[in-house]
């Protein structure tokens, strides 16, 4: 799910004068034709204290030209006067003259450089012209002179976890709700940077805490449960999600989400029940997911083409799309999606992979590699990519290779079973039948009631003559996979030879009934990875 607007809000970084309060816009004193000063006062700033005391003036009663013309007679008098910049860089943050206000800034801080305003005002100048690394060393400084503002020690915690450091982040963060700053930005983003640590109960609990607070407050607990969400914790999101619905029935957004929440959740048939009427291309997107899930795919097709007819620049909705495609053995209209899809979104790795996808079914194992090594040049751990590039190879003889590629997808995902089974199956194809029960051995434990490791077990044993457990295997896979016709035939043959005369024969009975056509030798494994890429 995307961040929602109200998410969105409460990440914003807390932009906030230090000393003078309302800003107008503003030059500096440079930018004014002023001839440059001709004397300094005695005591540096005394000189000019008449003249900033009247730009305060003027500014308080919104005169910026005012404030502008008594600064520039302030740096006249007195060019080492920090709080004449100070002022004016205030002024031209306020218009969004960055470079003019870091000019200014710079200034102060050079002329005293223990001035907490004049550090913490340049490093707001500085993160809101995206020089983080400038904003974070005197958002630093000015925590170092001042420890107990909490609006800067918010703000560091704030650029830290922005800037990937954690532990830093929670520390500051921390401090800042220890100083009083108990405000609502701050408590989504306390929790915000404990789900980025891998912290989540430490972030429900703080979530919990805060709605003793907020709690009544919709919009707060929608981006909360936006934020649970995208964090990949659904039961969290959706609790927040309904009571936000619950404040605001009304609330289109509110609903959407905690729609989402369902649908990562699993909860496919509350997604159709919440979005009954479905008014904008988010809603006909969310139910086609769900009929998608659920294999009602008339109303996941529906769905889908009305998602793009409302809005055809989302590629989330291009790509169900072409999923469903995919799902309907429509290859070449899916890869006509998915086009569309990489033109909008060139760095989504799902993108290549779905088109690999195609290819695939297609058996196009070249054109599938190649739309592969994008999607591992954009994502180079997913497990998934891997798995299917492995495949792609096998299927074209490649098998060293492929295992290759399948053993690093087991490195990735070490307790995925189908990954173990089709490894043995590619080392089966190797002739390293010793390395390959092991990989079976391994799809069982991890999976027992998973037929297919059981299957390709049995035939194994059963050619190394151990009867006794090929049959065990094979009858676990028949178990577990009743119309498995493969497996009774291999049974059948299993009682044959261990003298079972009247148990091949009921195992060659049901072997007729089911079978339907002759499969060739390891249609079964192709037809577990078409079932498996049918699924993602």
């Amino acid at each position: 799910m995307r961040m929602e607007p109200q998410a969105k809000a409460f990440a914003r970084l807390l932009i906030l004068g230090a000393v003078w309060g309302p800003s107008c816009p503003a030059h500096t004193a440079t930018s004014l034709g002023q001839s440059p000063p001709q004397a300094q006062a005695p005591g540096g700033s005394s000189a000019a204290l008449p003249y900033l005391r009247a730009a305060q003036k003027a500014l308080e009663v919104g005169d910026p030209d005012g404030a502008r013309s008594q600064l520039a007679l302030a740096l006249r008098v007195d060019p080492k006067s920090a709080p004449a910049y100070l002022m004016l860089g205030d002024l031209e943050l306020s218009s969004s003259r960055l470079q003019q206000a870091i000019e200014c800034y710079e200034h102060a801080v050079l002329l005293q450089p223990d001035s907490f305003a004049g550090h913490y005002n340049l490093a707001l100048a500085f993160l809101r012209e995206a020089r983080s690394e400038e904003g974070l060393r005197e958002l630093r400084r000015a925590v170092a002179i001042n420890p107990h503002h909490p609006d800067a020690v918010y703000n560091l915690g704030l650029v830290l976890l922005d800037d990937g450091k954690l532990q830093e982040a929670l520390d500051y963060l921390g401090q800042a709700s220890q100083l009083g700053s108990d405000r609502q930005d701050l408590t989504y983003n306390l929790v915000r940077a404990q789900l980025k640590a891998g912290r989540p109960q430490e972030a429900i609990e703080e979530a919990n805490r805060a709605a003793g607070t907020f709690g009544q407050d919709a919009d707060w607990r929608a981006a909360m449960g936006s934020l649970f969400l995208e964090n990949g914790l659904p039961a969290e999101a959706i609790r927040q999600l309904e009571t936000a619905l619950r404040l605001k029935p009304g609330s289109a957004e509110v609903r959407r989400g905690l729609a989402a929440a369902y649908l990562q959740s699993g909860q496919l048939q509350a997604v159709l029940s919440l979005i009954t009427e479905p008014s904008a291309p988010e809603d006909h997107y969310l139910r086609a997911s769900a009929a998608f899930l659920l294999g009602q795919l008339p109303e996941a097709d529906e769905e889908s083409q009305r998602s793009i007819d409302g809005r055809q620049r989302d590629p989330r909705y291009l790509l169900l799309r072409a999923r469903i495609e995919q799902h309907l053995s429509r290859q070449e209209a899916a890869l006509k999606v998915l086009d569309q899809a990489e033109k909008l979104a060139p760095r989504w790795p799902e993108v290549f992979y779905s088109k690999a996808v195609s290819y695939y079914f297609e058996g196009r194992y070249e054109d599938a590699r190649r739309s592969l090594d994008e999607a591992l040049r954009l994502a180079p751990d997913s497990a998934r990519y891997l798995f299917l590039y492995g495949i792609s190879l096998v299927n074209e003889g490649n098998n060293r290779e492929g295992v290759y590629y399948l053993r690093r997808a087991i490195a990735i995902e070490p307790a995925n079973a189908r990954f173990q089974c089709h490894l043995g199956a590619a080392l089966l194809r190797e002739n390293r039948p010793e390395e390959a029960e092991k990989a079976f051995e391994a799809a069982v434990k991890l999976k027992p009631d998973y037929a297919l490791p059981h299957y390709e077990l049995g035939k194994l044993l059963a050619k190394e003559k151990q009867f006794v457990a090929a049959a065990r295997e094979l009858e676990e896979a028949v178990e577990f996979a009743p119309d498995l016709a493969g497996a009774y035939y291999q049974l059948s043959r299993v009682y044959e030879s261990a003298g079972q005369a009247e148990k091949a024969e009921s195992a060659l009975a049901q072997f007729q009934k089911l079978k339907t056509s002759e499969k060739a030798e390891g249609q079964e494994l192709a037809e577990d990875v078409t079932r498996l890429l049918q699924l993602q």
